[in-house]
């Protein structure tokens, strides 16, 4: 069994950035050490930009899902295409350094607004990196009760 599969994002910590653009992640994800990471920054037009990163492993599993709810959902072949090209498309790769540490390029840390420091977010099978102004944003006893979903999963109340 590879690391990749291993690998489970628990947890949120906020690190500031090195002078060479990499952030620290948590010694718990250390198993994704010198793994090769697909990173995807959201969409400019959402309310909260952040990067998702994925292991190899898992990107290719969340590709091969959509492939599958689309074609489900009747979506011609080749739209299909056109819409998983954008997604390969916009994603680069990165790895963790043997230090643990992952480096933010310059016009990905511009997209997602990060200055000097980074919320790193597990999210089971990926993790997040957002500005930690923007998470925070989304923590607010208000932002969690717009969701409701605690009401469905008892598990914060």
């Amino acid at each position: 069994m590879s690391n990749e599969s291993t690998v489970l994002f628990t947890g949120n910590v906020t690190h500031k950035l090195d002078p060479k653009s990499r952030v620290a992640i948590p010694a718990g994800w250390r198993a994704a050490q010198g793994q090769t990471l697909v990173m995807i920054a959201s969409s400019s037009e959402e309310k909260y930009r952040i990067m998702k990163c994925f292991t190899r492993e898992t990107f290719a599993d969340k590709i091969a899902h959509i492939r599958e709810q689309a074609q489900a959902r009747g979506a011609a072949p080749g739209d299909i295409d056109i819409y998983v090209g954008r997604i390969t498309g916009c994603s680069f790769e990165a790895e963790v350094s043997s230090q643990g540490k992952l480096l933010i390029p310059k016009a990905q840390r511009d997209r997602i607004g990060l200055k000097d420091w980074a919320t790193i977010v597990g999210r089971g099978a990926h993790f997040e990196i957002w500005a930690p102004e923007d998470f925070e944003a989304t923590n607010t006893p208000e932002a969690l009760k717009k969701l409701e979903l605690d009401k469905l999963f008892h598990m914060l109340t």
